[in-house]
């Protein structure tokens, strides 16, 4: 082996080297960040459970607010690996990014839609009714924009869309993070507990988002 060719694979295995820490580093991040709003929500179902033997409470609206918390984790992650970064494609391939980007979607999206459905039907039993306060319908809105959004990804093909409408309904998507946080502020258990977990870490999800947003503003006026 000539000197070239052994400098060569010696740069080859440091960069497979540096790829598979910052996978690792990745992967850290993203179960740090699922495991602290779990964990506040085991936290206070622990409690809820001493105090309650309410079935509405401990079968619908438990597991509602989980779906909720952990959904928009992931839509998070779902919205980062759609960005196209630099950063992430150093580590994964496009492709890998993009499989991972429409397998989390589906996940988000379904547990959203479970955390919704669950605490309509909780309201119902409780109440005896639907409730329409101002931040129960922010949460609507935000579902009713994600739902078509989610159909037109899912069977792009089948709809024989045009690019510009399913690009249009995708960009509505992204309405879904702000709103979704809005209504989960406003209402959400765990937000209101006192501890820092769930409202400092959503909060910095969310200015993140922001922050990529106008990263793909400023890419996008470039050209």
């Amino acid at each position: 082996m000539t000197t070239a060719n052994a400098n060569s694979s010696a740069v080859e295995v440091l960069r497979r080297s540096g790829r598979d820490i910052a996978a690792a580093v990745i992967y850290l991040i993203a179960a740090v960040l699922l495991l602290l709003p779990v964990y506040e929500w085991l936290t206070n179902s622990y409690y809820f459970f001493l105090e309650s033997r309410e079935y509405a409470l401990l079968l619908l609206n438990l597991p509602a607010r989980l779906f909720a918390l952990v959904g928009f984790v992931l839509m998070f992650f779902q919205f980062v690996l759609g960005m196209r970064l630099p950063a992430f494609e150093k580590v994964f391939s496009r492709a890998v990014n993009l499989k991972r980007h429409r397998a989390l979607g589906k996940a988000g999206f379904i547990l959203i839609l479970l955390h919704g459905l669950m605490f309509l039907l909780y309201d119902y039993l409780v109440t005896g009714g639907l409730l329409f306060d101002p931040y129960r319908v922010v949460g609507m809105i935000a579902l009713a924009v994600l739902i078509p959004a989610v159909i037109a990804a899912w069977h792009f093909k089948r709809l024989k869309l045009s690019r510009s409408t399913w690009r249009t309904l995708h960009l509505l998507a992204y309405v879904v993070f702000p709103l979704g946080f809005v209504h989960g502020r406003t209402l959400g258990v765990e937000f209101a507990t006192g501890t820092w977990t769930v409202n400092a870490l959503f909060s910095v999800l969310l200015a993140i988002y922001v922050l990529l947003l106008l990263y793909r503003l400023v890419v996008y006026l470039r050209g």
